[in-house]
């Protein structure tokens, strides 16, 4: 998509002075403007109703009648990218704007199926274009915020929001981004205001994401009864070094919580929010705070019922987190307690809304978690030289980290960085784009114990090689999975998931006041990719 773009603004200029190519060559009589009319109208309101599907139907049909019609393609592009046809999306926007260079909306529809693709440098500059072509375009107002929310400019992200809502306020998805950002600053009545609003204008058939949001909005409204407006405060020392055991390339921590309740927790950056199991939460005395929806994950039926909770404190060595909020679900786990031997059961997940917190390293061969609250200022030591390689990562619209990954054959993807997996994971979408079918193992299949349940029979690739900076790993066994319920909520197209069995080889430090990973090789797995490795 990206070489398409650069081409297109080749050709065009993105502050081109040419005269907008005119959509219709000549007025069409009153009866079939009338009837294209009505059509329009009928189109536009599938589209608010949320039927995608028959809306794409109709602005295919007025195509059908007039295929210089840009009104109906850019409508067309629009409801492909609701449905997550993003190549076809694209191409819909960029045949309006080859003949017509002025059409800003074609450049932030073009922006906005890029950043889905999770090509971000080009999607900055198509909804840049955009806003020189109209500065009242509410879809780039919404996906530079998008991208500002991606790369930890929160309150950046915020209030180009609030300008995209004031220009178009009956598009629900800019009404969940909004309450996103204002969550995200912890202005937690407002985000409930927000996504009041979005479910005033959403279609009435979205009705997994209305019931999703009715349960957040009665968590934000508990929070707000309960007089608390500051989560994850912290006290205590300023440090910890916490022994982890690394089990299935998953590292489990002890943590104190209630009347000194020892829970056994997996550090788990895949985990947007802690996780509790329905037995550690009993054991605690807690209670759901709220209820409402389902959320997508991998495993099982790809879905487990929403239930929150909130969990006074939280002893982390000698750190202690107040008002920590938290998942209550069922944790799945690979055999029966009385087959697992001396195997940890984990009790929950220390999740990113905790960990965020802190500027913190998971030193697998030392088996250490170290936690930093309010890092010196650079000013005030001397800056040693660090080790290893530094990489800047996003997060997803869920807080997750996503970081680019150079796959074998040159092509740069994004991977969630999930210390919580016990494996790397390859998206089956991506064995299919870039026609990896060849390094799928014909043997064995296995099983991958998901968030939402078990999946059987998976199949293995074997990667050639996974590089991040210079630093390369070769011959990965990896499953091959849907990343479907990945990619709905994760905001831009993430091709897999790096985890415990690529991590383990490193010390890594996460650092979000930076949004930078700094990853320390500890074992002779990881080498330098200066050396080309064979794509046979």
């Amino acid at each position: 998509m990206g070489l398409v773009l650069i081409a297109l603004l080749a050709e065009s200029g993105a502050f081109s002075s040419i005269a907008a190519t005119s959509a219709v060559d000549s007025s069409p009589r009153p009866e079939v403007a009338q009837s294209v009319g009505r059509r329009y109208r009928h189109a536009e309101r599938l589209m608010r109703e949320g039927d995608y599907e028959k809306a794409a139907e109709a602005y295919r049909e007025l195509l059908a009648k007039n295929p210089k019609d840009h009104p109906a393609r850019l409508g067309l592009s629009y409801a492909l990218l609701k449905l997550g046809n993003l190549n076809d999306a694209f191409e819909q926007a960029a045949e309006v704007l080859r003949q017509d260079p002025q059409s800003a909306r074609a450049r932030a529809l073009i922006g906005l199926a890029l950043l889905r693709s999770g090509i971000f440098r080009e999607a900055a500059e198509a909804f840049a274009a955009a806003l020189l072509l109209n500065e009242r375009e509410a879809i780039a107002w919404a996906g530079l915020a998008e991208i500002d929310f991606f790369e930890n400019r929160a309150e950046l992200s915020y209030q180009r929001l609030r300008r995209a809502t004031a220009l178009d306020p009956n598009e629900p998805d800019y009404w969940i981004a909004l309450g996103r950002a204002a969550a995200r600053l912890e202005r937690f009545r407002e985000a409930a205001e927000y996504y009041e609003k979005f479910l005033a204008v959403s279609p009435k058939m979205d009705v997994e994401r209305r019931e999703r949001y009715r349960g957040l909005i009665a968590f934000y409204r508990a929070l707000s009864l309960l007089g608390i407006t500051h989560l994850h405060r912290i006290e205590g020392e300023r440090t910890a070094r916490i022994p982890f055991r690394l089990q299935r390339d998953r590292p489990f921590i002890q943590a104190r919580a209630g009347n000194n309740v020892t829970l056994n927790l997996v550090i788990d950056t895949g985990a947007s929010i802690s996780v509790l199991s329905y037995e550690a939460a009993e054991r605690l005395g807690l209670r759901p705070l709220a209820r409402g929806g389902e959320a997508r994950a991998v495993g099982g039926g790809g879905k487990f019922p929403i239930v929150y909770g909130l969990l006074d404190w939280l002893d982390l060595g000698d750190i202690r987190i107040f008002n920590i909020p938290i998942y209550i679900r069922t944790i799945h786990h690979t055999a029966n307690p009385e087959s697992e031997g001396d195997a940890l059961r984990a009790d929950g997940f220390l999740g990113l809304s905790v960990l965020a917190n802190f500027r913190f390293t998971i030193d697998y061969a030392a088996q250490v978690l170290l936690l930093e609250s309010d890092p010196l200022p650079p000013a005030t030591v001397e800056a040693p030289v660090e080790e290893g390689s530094e990489i800047p990562f996003r997060t997803t619209n869920g807080g997750l980290v996503s970081a680019e990954v150079k796959l074998h054959n040159g092509e740069i993807v994004n991977f969630l960085i999930d210390t919580g997996a016990s494996a790397t994971v390859v998206g089956a979408h991506v064995v299919k784009k870039y026609n990896l079918e060849k390094h799928i193992l014909p043997s064995p299949k296995i099983r991958v114990l998901g968030a939402a349940g078990v999946i059987e029979n998976v199949d293995l690739i074997l990667l050639p090689s996974l590089s991040m900076n210079s630093l390369e790993q070769r011959n990965i066994r990896a499953p091959v999975l849907d990343l479907g319920a990945v990619n709905e909520s994760a905001g831009f197209m993430q091709a897999g998931i790096l985890g415990g069995s690529f991590l383990k080889h490193f010390r890594v430090t996460f650092d979000f006041s930076r949004a930078r990973l700094r990853l320390v090789p500890q074992t002779e797995a990881i080498r330098s990719s200066s050396e080309k490795p064979s794509e046979e």
